[in-house]
């Protein structure tokens, strides 16, 4: 995610707030944004960038985000509501539909684990993967993709009879996010994928309790810090 693209969802969060709060807590404020073209900020790193500035706002509050994308045009609608509120119901938005477990073979048998992304809308296939480490962008070839994945420099999930990458290691200017390579290849990410995708995803003291991948989005993860996040994991071993 881009610096301008960080500082417009914190001023989207900032005027929330401000307008929750001068109700003392007890009119609920909603706000859409259109970005436009925002082909550089995934969906799932939006919500969880959001949610985070949320939470970390107003916690007595319920909150809710909305991504809707037409296209390359994305829009974002913020919602912050009482935490409990005895006006008349409204019609609630359909919750997102949980993500699929999926069954992973392990020395001690098979494990059934459900992913935090979404397996397919939150990925590409190796073809979609190496046209972004192409230099052209373009790429009819699954090569470029599975020689990053073999090297542990990109994270790749074998789902079906496939390998699907998850879509936040791509840096917007194109190839694998430096950070990313970084972390996966410390990580071992060709021979535990489904350990550095949870590890990506789980909530970090060291990064006040934002996951790596929404530290990575929202522009607040450098080499030092994430060197001190995955010292910390292997001194925790």
């Amino acid at each position: 995610m881009t610096a301008a693209t960080a500082a417009r969802l914190d001023r989207i969060v900032d005027g929330l707030v401000a307008s929750f709060l001068a109700s003392n807590g007890a009119a609920a404020v909603s706000k859409k944004v259109s970005f436009g073209a925002a082909p550089e900020a995934h969906d799932t790193l939006i919500r969880a960038y959001l949610l985070e500035k949320l939470s970390e706002a107003s916690a007595q509050s319920q909150r809710r985000v909305e991504i809707e994308r037409q296209g390359p045009l994305l829009s974002v609608r913020v919602t912050l509501e009482p935490a409990s509120t005895t006006a008349a119901p409204t019609k609630s938005e359909p919750a997102p539909a949980p993500h699929r477990p999926v069954t992973i073979p392990t020395s001690a048998g098979p494990f059934e684990y459900t992913p935090p992304i979404d397996l397919h809308r939150d990925t590409y296939s190796a073809q979609e993967a190496s046209s972004r480490l192409s230099r052209t962008g373009q790429s009819t070839s699954r090569t470029i993709a599975h020689e990053r994945r073999k090297e542990s420099k990109l994270l790749a999930l074998k789902v079906a009879n496939g390998f699907r990458f998850p879509a936040f290691q791509f840096d917007p200017r194109g190839g694998i996010h430096p950070l990313v390579e970084r972390a996966n290849v410390r990580l071992g990410a060709f021979n535990d994928p489904w350990g550095a995708l949870s590890w990506w995803f789980e909530d970090n003291d060291i990064l006040d309790d934002m996951t790596p991948a929404a530290a990575l989005a929202a522009g607040t993860l450098d080499e030092q810090v994430l060197d001190a996040v995955l010292d910390d994991l292997t001194a925790g071993m």
